[in-house]
Parts: C-alpha cells; sequence; structure tokens
C-alpha cells in the first residue's frame, strides 16, 4: 500500500499540508484538553498565534510525567463514548500511562503499519510470524492487525519456546519474521544449536522492532539468516509502531511526516537544532483525533535528514536511534527507568527501600536484568527457603509490572 501521492510530496506541499493539519490539532487540544488550555493561557497564546511550523517553538513540551499527572483520561480530546481503545503502558512514575483511540485513529494507525510492511516489501502473498515478548504485548497486536490490514497470513506472537518457534518457522514456511533485535540473535544461537541452517527456512524477510538496529548487528542477522533484514521506529505514547520505518535504501527510517511533526532539539537548552544535528526527538500529532500531544519529548537520540532517499520517497529521514537522553533503559526492547525497580521493591518490602543496582546482561543474545540487592536486618532470614521464596516474588512481581526478566542476587 505504496502511497506516491504522499510519500514523496514536494517539501512545499508537505509543509502546507501539516501546517493545514497542525492548525486543526491546535484548536482540538485548546478547546477539548484542559491541560493544553491552560498551557496556552498561561503564555497568554491562542491556536491562532501559531502561524507557520517554525512558531511550534512559543509552546511548551509535553513530558511522560505530564502524561502520568493526566492519569487516566485527563489528556483525551473527546467524550469517552467516541473512544474504542484503551492502551495502557508502565509508564516513568507509579500511575501507568494511557493512549485512547478513536475509530478515525484506529484506521489511520492500520493504514501507517500497511505503509511500513509494503516499504518493508512485505506483500499480501507473505506468511507473517510474529515472535514477540509478552511485555511488547501493544505492539504485539498492533503489528498482527498491520499484517492483516495489508492481507498477508499472520502466525501471532505465542508464549512458545525457541525450539517450537523454529519447528512453526520451518514447518508453516513463514517467509518474514517480526521479531526484537535481542530475540533475533537469541534464535540464531538456537538455530545453530539444534543445526538448522537458513537453507530448511523459507524465511525471504526479517523485520526487526522494538529496539535499536545498530549497522553492524544489521550485517550479522542478515548473514546468521541469509534474508533482507528491515526495522522501524515507533513510541507507545505517539500510537506505537509505524511512526517511522526503514526501506530499501537503507538510508534512514522515514518519518510518516504527514501525519507527524517531528523536530530535533538540544534536549539540555531545549532550543531546536538545524538538520542533521543530533539530538532529542520531539514529535506533535497532526492527524490523530483521541489524544493529541504537541511537542512531546520522545527521550530518544536521533537526527533529522531531508535529502530525497534513494527509494523515491521524499518524507524526511531518521538518522540512527543512537540512544537515549534520559535515564530510561531497555530489556529486550521493553523501557524501564530506574525509579520503576525502586517502587517496586518498596512495594515488596512494604514501604522499606534496600540498596540495589542494576544492569543489563545478555545471554545467548537475550536480555535480562541483573538486580543486585543488598541484604538488611528488616528482611534478612536464616532460612533459605525464605531468601529464595523473596527472590522468586521480585522476580515474579517485575515481571508482571514490567513484563522483563530479571535475574535476583541478595548481597552482603
Amino acid at each position: 500500500m505504496r502511497q506516491p501521492q504522499v510519500e514523496a510530496l514536494e517539501p512545499a506541499e508537505l509543509e502546507l499540508l501539516q501546517l493545514e493539519r497542525l492548525q486543526s490539532v491546535l484548536n482540538r487540544a485548546y478547546r477539548q484538553v484542559k491541560f493544553y488550555r491552560r498551557q496556552f493561557d498561561r503564555l497568554g497564546l491562542r491556536p491562532e498565534d501559531i502561524r507557520e511550523l517554525a512558531d511550534l517553538r512559543r509552546l511548551p513540551f509535553t513530558t511522560r510525567e505530564d502524561l502520568s499527572e493526566n492519569y487516566p483520561y485527563g489528556l483525551f480530546a473527546v467524550p469517552l463514548r467516541d473512544i474504542v481503545r484503551i492502551v495502557s503502558s508502565p509508564g516513568t512514575t507509579d500511575k501507568p500511562l494511557v493512549v485512547g483511540y478513536t475509530s478515525q485513529d484506529v484506521k489511520l494507525w492500520l493504514e501507517l503499519l500497511a505503509r511500513l510492511y509494503t516499504a518493508a516489501g512485505v506483500t499480501r502473498e507473505d506468511i507473517v510470524q510474529l515472535i514477540l515478548p509478552p511485555g511488547l504485548a501493544n505492539w504485539r497486536r498492533d503489528l498482527q492487525a498491520g499484517a492483516e490490514y495489508l492481507g498477508a497470513s499472520v502466525i501471532p506472537a505465542a508464549t512458545l519456546n525457541f525450539a517450537k518457534e523454529l519447528m512453526v518457522l520451518r514447518d508453516y514456511k513463514t517467509s518474514v519474521l517480526i521479531t526484537t533485535p535481542p530475540l533475533a540473535r537469541h534464535l540464531l544461537t538456537v538455530m545453530m544449536r539444534l543445526e538448522i541452517t537458513p537453507a530448511d527456512l523459507s524465511l525471504k524477510k526479517a523485520l526487526l522492532v522494538a529496539a535499536p538496529l545498530p549497522s553492524g548487528m544489521r550485517r550479522e542477522m542478515e548473514e546468521g539468516l541469509q534474508v533482507k533484514v528491515s526495522s522501524a521506529y515507533g513510541i507507545t505514547e505517539v500510537m506505537g509502531p509505524g511512526l517511522a520505518f526503514g526501506c530499501e535504501g537503507d538510508e534512514g527510517f522515514h518519518f510518516s511526516a504527514d501525519h507527524f511533526y517531528p523536530e530535533i532539539i538540544d534536549p539540555v537548552t531545549g532550543e531546536p537544532l538545524p538538520p542533521g544535528a543530533s539530538g532529542e526527538l520531539v514529535i506533535t500529532t497532526l492527524s490523530t483525533v483521541a489524544f493529541p500531544l504537541l511537542r512531546f519529548r520522545s527521550g530518544d537520540r536521533t537526527s533529522l535528514h531531508h535529502a530525497p532517499c534513494s527509494c523515491g520517497r521524499t518524507l524526511v529521514r531518521l538518522g540512527e536511534i543512537s540512544g537515549r537522553v534520559d535515564d530510561i533503559f531497555s530489556v529486550g526492547g521493553i523501557k524501564v527507568h530506574p525509579d520503576q525497580i525502586g517502587r517496586l521493591l518498596k512495594d515488596i518490602l512494604g514501604g522499606l527501600v534496600p540498596r540495589y543496582r542494576w544492569r543489563v546482561v545478555v545471554e545467548e543474545g537475550l536480555e535480562s536484568l541483573d538486580l543486585e540487592i543488598q541484604m538488611e536486618e528488616h528482611f534478612f532470614s536464616d532460612e533459605i527457603k525464605t531468601l529464595e521464596s523473596f527472590c522468586r516474588v521480585t522476580r515474579r512481581h517485575l515481571q508482571d509490572h514490567l513484563g522483563i526478566n530479571a535475574r535476583i542476587t541478595l548481597k552482603e
């Protein structure tokens, strides 16, 4: 479902479309969302004062903390009767982040996902298999729905061990694999252990999502699986996967700039940076109805490139996602804030927070959280089974709330 009439717009035409949609979303946010109306009024601004795209810098940023503080429905721009889907994710505070969709939003997102798949070379003739962790439940649902909307045959994500996943991959003649970079690397490890070669599979393409894919890892996956590897970029707060997508040109992610306006700012000063400069990606929604976001700080470090791509698309491209500008880190593609670990330990220990330290470790390609907790008097026991039970409860608590695997070690 390539859309050349949009994906290859001349820059002046795209800017006109963006400005028209921006003015509409500003008016809706001001009239329907108290949070944004207060922001405008505090600065003495009205939506009509934003006359060109560059005027956006006059508005304050929206942060993940703002989303949490307006939990659950404070940022919705339509009545709940118009909401057909409510999505939540853990967030970075003690309250989850909540995003709402109207039926129009759902249709838009399906079209953007079909755009992503088409750019990756996926067609309705393909058999698509999803191997994604339970902690990426929203991405599981969206990527499955997008492939079905495209007309491909889909094998949904399941809770299977990797030997079984490989059996399905081989026997069902999967042609497109969708997974995360860490899981793809682990899949290669299991293939070698089971002596399965790429020639035993019908795989033609792999779409690796939810975590950065450095060029070296991309080459490793392409050589190991003997397939063409594509990637995509998205964040749950701004609808999820499909925000930006790779293409056959491999020159960065094409940002869906007809529906979202990107900026790159200095993460310290907040000032906009010129094209090509590395900084924090800031996103303004242009088309979403239920959940408008104005200058949302993504926390991801990248750059913007306006030169046309060899694939013919003129949509602005994101450079490599080179890290975070905040403390959020990733475990197998699932974003975690260090403060969340402390809050969950506090829950388990009845309000007390022990000293602890953490790191992300990789074993056979799989990422997990290695958490060392200092033994303290208020939860010490001289019975090994009691301490083992504490470790099990902690591990399960992290899995239930964050969707990550953890290894718990008690230290003196």
